[in-house]
């Protein structure tokens, strides 16, 4: 990692004010990455802001609004106006995602010097016009990278920012039960010392009663779609985080080594996410249908197509395999 991070201290010192960027409908990840490299450049004596509409957080999901309501340090967001009052020789930086439709505000690629940094396999409608692209997918997730980072440059994070990093962590293994490496337990280990507070990353992680009981009622509607791989089909409008939980629910089944779950995203989109424990390869069916991801952790959006015909190409490549 260390020519990675010598090329971001380069592009650092090259720039005067940077926009950190994560996903739309952003989770611990993508939004504890993009916290911990606003700290980073800020300590090279550099403006950082993040693309977030922090006037209208409830339009986020209620892990994003408690984590900037834990926040004790400055943090500047910026949204689809503000941003053009930033002054200076500017560079875009995009974490958590490589695919310019996932982007919060996907216009700001076209407008700015871009860098990607991500941990999910590269997909083919990858952002190309870049100074710089990195995505390594032995990674857990972006916030064991920017742990590392942060490291390499000998600071240590405001606490809060530590503990989203945690929470981040754990959320993008499961619990440290996919895609983790003695990297992932050191990088985690590192934040505990910079002081990320356990108890604050176990309230970070709660959710109401009324998403579990509404979660569980998905995932009572589940069906096998073969002996070992599961399916579930969300009713109504939902988003990437909620299709992200239920698959990853649906492993902690017996017998149940895959999974799959869809839903509506907005009109004329559907979401999949899918997850498996590891024996059987999700993110070669996502790449079949536009997507990308882990073996383990995998993800697609399809436009203008039903839920009946998401559902049934899925059951067609899985009968391929």
């Amino acid at each position: 990692m260390q020519e990675l991070f010598e090329k971001l201290n380069e592009l650092i010192s090259e720039y005067d004010s940077f926009i950190v960027m994560g996903h739309k409908d952003p989770d611990l990840d993508s939004l504890g990455s993009c916290l911990g490299l606003c700290e980073i450049i800020e300590s090279f004596n550099k403006k950082a802001y993040i693309f977030l509409d922090d006037k209208n957080l409830e339009n986020y999901n209620s892990n994003i609004n408690q984590a900037f309501e834990k926040m004790e340090k400055s943090v500047t967001c910026v949204n689809e106006k503000s941003y053009k009052k930033i002054k200076g020789k500017t560079l875009l930086i995009i974490t958590d995602t490589h695919i310019k439709d996932r982007l919060e505000y996907p216009d700001l690629v076209d407008k700015f010097d871009t860098v990607v940094l991500d941990h999910h396999i590269k997909s083919k409608n990858y952002i190309k016009d870049t100074r710089f692209l990195y995505i390594d997918t032995n990674l857990s997730s972006m916030s064991e990278l920017i742990t590392f980072y942060s490291e390499y440059v000998n600071i240590d994070l405001d606490n809060v920012i530590a503990t989203i990093l945690l929470a981040g962590i754990e959320i993008d293994t499961n619990g440290f039960n996919l895609k983790t490496t003695s990297r992932t337990y050191e990088a985690a280990s590192t934040l505990m010392e910079m002081g990320a507070d356990s108890i604050l990353k176990q309230e970070l992680l709660k959710e109401s009663k009324e998403e579990y009981m509404k979660r569980a009622t998905f995932i009572r509607n589940s069906f096998m779609i073969s002996d070992s791989i599961a399916m579930c089909i969300v009713n109504g409008t939902t988003n990437s985080k909620e299709l992200a939980e239920i698959s990853e629910e649906l492993l902690t089944f017996e017998d149940v080594e895959a999974s799959f779950t869809l839903g509506k995203l907005e009109d004329n989109l559907i979401g999949v996410s899918a997850r498996s424990l590891g024996e059987f390869d999700v993110s070669e069916i996502m790449k079949q249908m536009g997507g990308g991801g882990h073996t383990s952790n995998a993800a697609t959006q399809v436009k203008d197509k039903t839920i009946k015909e998401v559902k049934q190409e899925i059951i067609d490549l899985v009968k391929e395999i």
